[in-house]
Formats: C-alpha cells, structure tokens, sequence
C-alpha cells in the first residue's frame, strides 16, 4: 500500500518538475549541495530557462524565464 502511494507521488512530483521547465541538471546541483555537506538544512538553485531580447525604435524588450528550485528539510509530522 505505502509502496504503491510513494511511487505515484514520485511520478506526480517529476511531472510537476517537468512542467515548470527544472532541467536535470538544476537537480543533480541540489542534490550536490546536499551530498558534500549532509547536515545543511536548505540548498537551492537558480536557471535561467528562457531568454529573449527585441530591440526596435529605441526600445529594447529583455525577457528572462527563471526556475528557482529549493529543497528544504523539515521535521516529520507522525500524526499522519
């Protein structure tokens, strides 16, 4: 039962990952983070995932799409 519940969760969260653009780089990096100093309670990352520059007229339009990625470790609720 908590088998099954853990893995739709796990595919629910790389879903929600994918959509908002979190490259597998972005969380190999947190995953670093974590990994050389395991007794940090947040690490976190930045990626710029779309950019675009429109220049006409003596306007310039400059618009950046960035995905910030935050794992934080928090006490466990056993009242569930």
């Amino acid at each position: 039962m908590h088998k099954d519940e853990y893995e739709k969760l796990l595919k629910r969260f790389a879903l929600e990952l994918f959509e908002v653009d979190v490259s597998k780089e972005l969380i190999e990096l947190v995953e670093a983070q974590f990994n050389r100093t395991p007794n940090v309670i947040s690490a976190g990352a930045e990626d710029c995932t779309g950019h675009f520059i429109y220049q006409h007229a003596g306007y310039k339009l400059e618009v950046k799409r960035t995905v910030s990625l935050s794992v934080r470790k928090c006490k466990q609720n056993n009242d569930r």
